[in-house]
């Protein structure tokens, strides 16, 4: 692909995607004292410029637009539960319109071409400034998100309630129906947990109503009485690591299925449990594997975005900066696939250094002699944004630089950081 010149500044590109979106929104309404588009923007660089405070990112920040907010519009804005709704719908459509844009990472498994496989997980971060102590102590605001693993677009399911909501709780009343996430009947919905999001009773209920499937591991103590093995195809270099595949039941009855696998690059046994049937039982303990992505974006959000603690106190303001960090980042990826389609910007250092990191496991699993999945030496992409792509975004953005000087720079970064 040639690179592709033109005269929008990064400010522009970044946030092209959003123009066809805002104006056809449900939720948008006419704000003269801070329009509503101005208000995403402001949240989608608030995520991005890591201010430690609401009134430190306008102070620093807020001239940079059209129109700079009071103190009161500002955080009057956060509590408008009609705003939050804006938020998560600009994302939800944003996700719609690049999914069929981004490369899909399990195009090669074609088993799962009737699956949509998401990472589910909690995450946690610090109390707002004036949220009421809990027996002396602020307690941590929790949410929790779903990460689509073939095109790594993020979504926010749910907010946290009470003081410290567990996952299954959290799971429940986001229904079943929420958890297929909009996607279109005829497609199986898995949803890869950790040991947390473990419900016979609730996965039986997903399973039935919406074919929504689970993946997780075996918790310790749990009772499982074994009924059959599994035959598994054995020459199939994908299934290398597996060890057996077993239908179980619990003390309830429930039928199950667990995959005992042994990974060559921990040198540890796992067993995996799921209600999903059909799949080989290798792509199964690669998709589990990979859930480990999601808790690489939480990384990202907590280390490279700076998202360390909650905008605002009411609930309303603590979900309506979780939209904005899912819509961060899918931004993020959108604008980090466009840049490589029409500038050739990749971060050439970083893959070379992935490809170095791979074949050094291939050496020292052929040297130990240890099977492994075929799957797990294959390339990833990856798993998050690198530090170097957001600063440079970051300065990108604040200098209202044009795309063209400024893509020659990340280019500069890309291949010798």
């Amino acid at each position: 692909m040639h690179p592709h010149t033109d005269n929008r500044t990064v400010s522009q590109a970044f946030f092209q995607p959003l123009q066809p979106i805002l104006p056809t929104a449900a939720n948008l309404w006419y704000c003269p004292e801070l329009p509503d588009d101005e208000w995403v923007r402001m949240g989608v660089q608030r995520v991005l410029e890591a201010s430690q405070s609401g009134r430190a990112f306008l102070q620093e920040h807020g001239l940079r637009f059209e129109q700079t907010p009071t103190h009161t519009n500002y955080f009057a804005a956060l509590k408008s539960e009609r705003r939050g709704e804006l938020a998560r719908e600009v994302n939800l459509s944003l996700i719609t319109a690049l999914e069929p844009r981004l490369r899909d990472r399990l195009a090669d498994l074609p088993e799962l071409a009737r699956y949509a496989c998401f990472a589910a997980d909690g995450h946690w971060h610090k109390a707002a400034a004036h949220d009421a102590r809990h027996e002396g102590t602020k307690m941590a605001v929790g949410h929790f998100y779903s990460l689509n693993l073939r095109t790594h677009t993020l979504r926010h399911l749910v907010a946290g309630q009470g003081l410290h909501e567990h996952d299954m709780s959290a799971l429940k009343r986001i229904t079943p129906r929420g958890l297929r996430q909009g996607i279109r009947a005829g497609t199986r919905v898995l949803m890869i947990y950790d040991k947390a999001g473990i419900g016979f009773d609730y996965w039986q209920r997903c399973r039935r109503e919406c074919a929504v499937y689970f993946l997780s591991r075996v918790k310790e103590n749990l009772v499982l009485t074994w009924e059959a093995d599994r035959p598994w195809e054995r020459a199939d270099a994908r299934n290398q690591g597996v060890l057996d595949d077993r239908l179980v039941r619990t003390v309830d009855g429930h039928r199950l299925r667990v995959v005992r696998y042994w990974d060559a690059l921990s040198g540890q046994e796992y067993e995996f449990l799921t209600n999903e049937m059909d799949l080989p039982p290798g792509i199964l303990a690669e998709l589990y594997r990979r859930r480990w992505e999601i808790e690489k974006v939480f990384d990202e959000v907590k280390n490279k975005l700076g998202q360390m603690k909650a905008w605002g106190s009411s609930l309303t303001a603590k979900e309506a900066q979780a939209q904005m960090i899912a819509l961060t980042h899918n931004l993020l990826i959108g604008y980090e696939a466009d840049l490589a389609e029409r500038h050739a910007a990749t971060n050439t250092a970083e893959d070379r250094r992935r490809s170095q990191r791979g074949e050094r496991v291939r050496q020292a699993c052929e040297t130990q002699g240890w099977a492994v999945s075929s799957l797990v030496l294959a390339a990833q992409g990856a798993t998050q944004r690198s530090v170097k792509f957001i600063r440079w975004l970051r300065q990108a953005l604040r200098d209202r630089l044009a795309e063209d000087g400024a893509v020659a720079r990340l280019r500069a970064l890309y291949a010798v950081l």
